[in-house]
């Protein structure tokens, strides 16, 4: 990257009373430029001895010469120090610096978040992978935005109120001419939060004086998803898909995590080996949640297990490792809209849905020990005072497989 610096008499400048002719600096850096005016003003006959190659004057004795041979040895220390880091600066925070206007460092807003990244997040131990990837989401709408308002070197120091509420206004806005659809404002809340913590950290560091992200007010729930009653549920565990073989299969998957409450994620990598035998005959379900890392545990009711074994034998189990056979969430999604067609459920069936109507069937099911209900979905506790002091021992858990199996039971009669 190249860096250069240049003193010139700024003839289009002259002072009209005067006469006189005030000195510029120019700093250029990628072929950009930032220009200054200096506390230097010369006479028409001082003009005539100024050097173009030397940008001095003949007459050494000049004080004007003491001040630009000053701010010439700061930008070659300057260059000398930050040669290898240029990337991290703009024309401008160099110009400010070499001048003493600004004794702090100013990075430019990508390079910071990305050092941020490698440095904070990426090798964090103690985050989950799903934290990590909405970490880099925020990040990847944060350069989008910066290309879309053509700002892509703007410093850390440019990011003030005005640029934290044009993100949010970029997040929720649709803009046809790039193609971009406007997210809800508990997804724009997500992404702002992570920038939150970001920018806390340049506070912190004086790279800024204030965090204008904390101040972005945008609603933190999103509306109420669907969920299915236990008769929809019904209706769908009683439905003769004799002569429809591959419904059968977009049926069980859907069923398993209505009832176990697994993400489809969860669900779809879940291996023989997550499944653990215990010495009464129940089978306890333990891993941890691939978008969160946090454990969930439950022992499976018997209206699982009847899945389990089905699938137990199969080919594509045997290979795979896998509980259930793999599909793609798209595929699965596409079945269970006719699935729901077939049984007249008059909503958009997902594999979402199954994990929020797991939740309703607990509560329908007597089960409210919230510490039970935590873990059996893999919710995080570390906030809670339960979190701390209170451990969800096998009979809670086998207490609430009981509760549920019985209220399925009675439901599906």
């Amino acid at each position: 990257m190249k860096l250069s610096i240049m003193f010139f008499p700024n003839t289009e400048k002259k002072i009209s009373k005067t006469g006189k002719i005030p000195m510029y600096v120019r700093v250029t850096m990628n072929r950009k430029k930032a220009e200054m005016r200096l506390n230097i003003e010369i006479t028409p006959a001082q003009l005539l001895i100024w050097d173009e190659k030397t940008m001095r004057f003949a007459d050494r004795e000049m004080s004007a010469n003491v001040l630009l041979n000053t701010i010439d040895k700061n930008f070659e220390d300057f260059r000398h120090h930050h040669g290898a880091s240029l990337a991290e600066y703009n024309v401008k925070t160099v110009r400010n610096l070499i001048l003493g206007l600004n004794s702090r460092p100013n990075p430019l807003v990508q390079n910071y978040i990305d050092r941020y990244y490698e440095t904070a997040i990426a090798p964090n131990s103690n985050m989950a992978e799903g934290t990590k990837r909405n970490y880099r989401k925020a990040l990847k709408h944060l350069r989008e935005y910066l290309a879309f308002r053509k700002t892509k070197d703007a410093a850390l120091q440019d990011v003030n109120m005005t640029f934290a509420h044009g993100f949010r206004d970029y997040l929720l806005g649709t803009f046809p001419n790039c193609k971009r659809v406007g997210m809800k404002e508990p997804s724009a809340l997500d992404n702002i939060k992570r920038l939150r913590t970001i920018f806390d950290r340049a506070v912190e560091e004086e790279l800024l004086l204030a965090n204008p992200f904390k101040k972005i007010k945008l609603k933190n729930r999103a509306a109420q998803r669907d969920r299915l009653d236990i008769h929809q549920i019904r209706n769908i565990y009683k439905l003769d898909l004799s002569k429809f073989r591959t419904q059968q299969i977009y049926r069980d998957m859907f069923l398993f995590s209505v009832f176990t409450g697994l993400a489809y994620t969860d669900a779809s990598e879940l291996k023989q080996t997550d499944l653990y035998k215990m010495t009464d005959g129940n089978v306890r379900l333990l891993l941890k949640r691939v978008k969160t890392d946090i454990v969930t545990e439950m022992i499976l009711p018997k209206q699982a297990m009847e899945i389990v074994n089905k699938y137990k034998y199969s080919a594509e189990s045997e290979i795979t490792g896998r509980v259930l056979p793999k599909r793609s969430n798209k595929e699965v999604n596409v079945q269970l809209k006719i699935l729901a067609n077939m049984v007249d459920i008059p909503i958009k069936l997902t594999t979402h849905i199954s994990r929020h109507t797991f939740r309703q069937l607990l509560a329908e099911a007597d089960i409210y020990e919230m510490g039970v209900i935590k873990r059996m979905m893999g919710h995080s506790s570390h906030n809670d005072i339960d979190g701390t002091y209170y451990s969800v021992t096998e009979a809670r858990l086998l207490e609430a497989k009981r509760k549920f199996e019985l209220y399925l039971e009675k439901a599906f009669l």
